[in-house]
């Protein structure tokens, strides 16, 4: 089979691009990818503003009934890499697969920042976050690149509610 012969067509037809480009001088890929258990915990940012606080307030109360997580403070101004109100709440790993989707239906067309926690805190928020709704800018000018090596931790989770409405499904 080679690419772009009969066997290679896709169900619409379409025939797959060609062997792809070489990288740039100075682009080096790495030998094999990173593991998944890098990841030590979850954090979903909640933006809102004075016109959007009710909703973020409600959406706060609906996590920490039905979601054992850990949650942060309210901001009402920028804190850190967020430039704008926000709260957030941390979440374990096993609860990727419950946690996202149910905010992806249910964010209240808020701006939710949610990014792994790696010994990376700069990457995490800027390079392996994703977004539920609109983007926003965030500031990591001065995070650090490595967390141990700036003497800090990985950031751990510590949850600190007790879900008492069950989950709908």
């Amino acid at each position: 089979m080679q690419v772009g012969d009969e066997s290679t067509l896709s169900p619409w037809g379409a025939r797959p691009k060609g062997p792809p480009e070489p990288l740039p001088r100075g682009v080096d890929l790495p030998a094999a990818p990173r593991t998944y258990t890098e990841v030590s915990s979850y954090h979903a940012h909640v933006y809102f503003n004075e016109d959007t606080a009710y909703r973020a307030a409600q959406l706060r109360d609906w996590v920490i009934h039905r979601f054992k997580v850990e949650l942060g403070e309210w901001n009402e101004g920028p804190r850190g890499p967020h430039t704008t109100p926000s709260f957030y709440f941390g979440f374990a790993n096993d609860q990727v697969p419950t946690v996202i989707p149910w905010l992806m239906l249910n964010h209240l067309g808020l701006k939710i920042l949610i990014h792994p926690n790696t010994d990376d805190p700069y990457a995490d928020h800027l390079i392996n976050a994703l977004w539920i709704g609109e983007t926003q800018p965030v500031n990591a000018f001065r995070m650090a690149r490595s967390a141990k090596a700036s003497g800090g931790d990985i950031e751990r989770i510590y949850p600190n509610t007790l879900p008492t409405v069950p989950l709908e499904t």
